[in-house]
């Protein structure tokens, strides 16, 4: 009885989405320019916990249930995995296990192993985690089958990476030694370099696995008309403030809750938040007004960018695209953030990442353009001097976050995403039972694991819906975010763009150029290095 009430209440909580949102999220994308008919309805991944008879919780996790229709009572298979009882309509089970038993049977194994590489942060393993989780999942499957075969995942070869990925990545290709599975970005090089499988025929054979995927997202992993990756996770990219220093410039307690909302509202800007900075740093309260990321990333350099108008890939033809006078702006701001208000380190490109955690998570900064899986790094490394990892409640308590404020009046506040992708690698000999484990992977009831411990949003619309995610005060309070999100272009040169870009930030903020010598150089640097394949405007 409770199992049925919390389901059909999730139901109605999803249908009401569905209205609302469009029936376009469960339309399966299209590649290469060939229309498809789709027959199957809207797919529904999540997770509930029912109390049976009395006793402890269990946890139960559907996987390609249509939430238009009741739960089924027959042609569900069910299987239970690390205490998770996971029920699979049966015509998706059967396509499952006859996928995997061909490609097991073509390749004489019993044991499908799979290695599978990823990169990330400290927080981020859940990308491979996940992966043997799904394995997991689809050997007890066969075994429910009664088909003797095995899928695991190769734990001696799988790899999780913290730097130098690319480099590593291109020597095992070279070597035929690739991963049958590698998480990553660079759609655009990828795809360009060889390294992936056109997955548009699975995901159109295994759709009711993948259907609630954000709809935004399918852009993410489409290039050239074909599908090449599953997206993994996504994020927002906050502006992270100090709390305890704003009281201590006078702030109330209101004042200091409602400065998102400013910010949202465009009520308060950069510039507002410059002269907050400088007065926190005359009192000696901080030592910096502003960190922001020691390499190239969204925040807050594309964030800026776009902000002040600036696209930087031509929907029509493709090619990237400079925009001088929104570039022109954002180096002047950076400029004189670093130069004239000395409000950031002139030396930010190239800091450490430890010391910039330290500083900010110690109170030494009181504004950091930083990412939402940091909210959970900072619970899971011990930066703090004396409390070593903070605890959650230290972090409401010190630390807010908003969108990245408009630059000044008139413009809008925007925050990044910048997913990172799931490629099924064009080495593997299991590409099918790769797609599968991928979108096991990332659904429902793993996507929240993920984005819960490593502080990321979901890639499956009815990941809000799990349990586990639902917990989560910190990402139901962000999600907000992807109202006002933005993308990085998909191109094979976009690389060799942030390369030209982050020299010319660099040189800005140690006073080495102005920002019109240093637009010029990178301009320079775009038409030798891109060529015929970058716009400049």
């Amino acid at each position: 009885m409770v199992e049925t009430k919390q389901i059909v209440l999730v139901i109605a909580v999803i249908v009401a989405l569905i209205l609302g949102i469009g029936i376009g999220y469960f339309v399966a994308p299209t590649g290469g320019g060939q229309p498809q008919t789709i027959t199957t309805t809207v797919t529904r991944t999540e997770t509930t916990t029912v109390t049976a008879g009395g006793g402890a919780g269990q946890e139960i996790a559907y996987l390609g249930i249509n939430a238009l229709e009741p739960i089924p009572t027959s042609g569900v298979i069910t299987v239970t995995v690390d205490g998770i009882t996971y029920k699979i309509p049966k015509f998706v089970a059967d396509r499952i296990v006859e996928g995997i038993k061909g490609e097991a049977e073509a390749n004489g194994v019993k044991e499908i192993k799979i290695v599978v590489w990823a990169f990330g942060s400290p927080v981020d393993t859940t990308r491979v985690i996940n992966v043997e989780r799904a394995a997991k999942i689809v050997t007890a499957l066969l075994e429910k089958y009664g088909i003797d075969v095995k899928v695991t995942v190769d734990t001696e070869k799988s790899q999780f990476f913290r730097s130098g990925y690319w480099t590593q990545l291109e020597q095992a290709f070279v070597a035929n030694q690739a991963p049958d599975i590698f998480a990553m970005k660079d759609l655009g090089r990828v795809v360009e370099a060889g390294y992936a499988v056109q997955l548009d025929k699975y995901v159109e054979k295994y759709w009711p696995l993948v259907a609630d995927t954000y709809k935004n997202l399918w852009h993410a992993v489409t290039y050239k008309g074909y599908i090449w990756a599953i997206p993994q996770d996504t994020e927002a990219r906050p502006l992270y403030f100090r709390k305890d220093v704003l009281k201590k410039l006078g702030w109330s307690e209101d004042e200091i809750n409602a400065l998102p909302e400013k910010i949202r509202s465009g009520e308060i800007t950069i510039e507002d938040l410059i002269k907050v900075a400088k007065e926190a740093m005359e009192k000696g309260l901080v030592e910096w007004g502003f960190y922001h990321r020691p390499n190239f990333g969204g925040t807050p350099f594309i964030i800026f960018y776009y902000q002040y108008g600036g696209v930087l890939q031509d929907p029509v033809t493709g090619k990237l695209v400079l925009d001088k006078q929104a570039m022109l702006k954002t180096l002047q701001l950076l400029y004189r953030m670093a130069q004239e208000d000395k409000v950031l380190p002139p030396t930010m490109i190239g800091t450490e990442w430890r010391k910039i955690h330290t500083d900010f998570v110690n109170g030494r900064v009181l504004f950091w353009f930083g990412g939402t899986w940091h909210w959970a790094e900072w619970q899971k490394v011990p930066y703090h001097k004396e409390l070593g990892n903070l605890t959650e409640e230290y972090e409401w308590k010190n630390i807010g976050f908003a969108l990245v404020p408009a630059p000044e009046k008139g413009l809008k506040p925007m925050t990044l995403s910048s997913p990172v992708l799931y490629y099924v690698s064009s080495q593997t000999k299991f590409p099918e039972t790769s797609f599968i484990l991928v979108a096991l992977a990332t659904s429902a009831p793993l996507d929240a694991r993920h984005a819960v411990d490593s502080g990321h949003l979901p890639v499956r619309i009815t990941t809000q819906f799990d349990q586990y995610y639902q917990k989560s005060k910190f990402h139901k309070e962000v999600v907000y975010m992807l109202e006002y999100t933005s993308f990085e272009p998909i191109h094979e040169k976009w690389t060799a763009y942030k390369e030209a870009w982050i020299d010319a930030i660099a040189k800005v903020e140690r006073g080495e150029a102005t920002p019109e010598q240093a637009l010029n150089e990178m301009i320079s640097a775009l038409q030798s290095e891109i060529g015929g394949q970058i716009i400049i405007k």
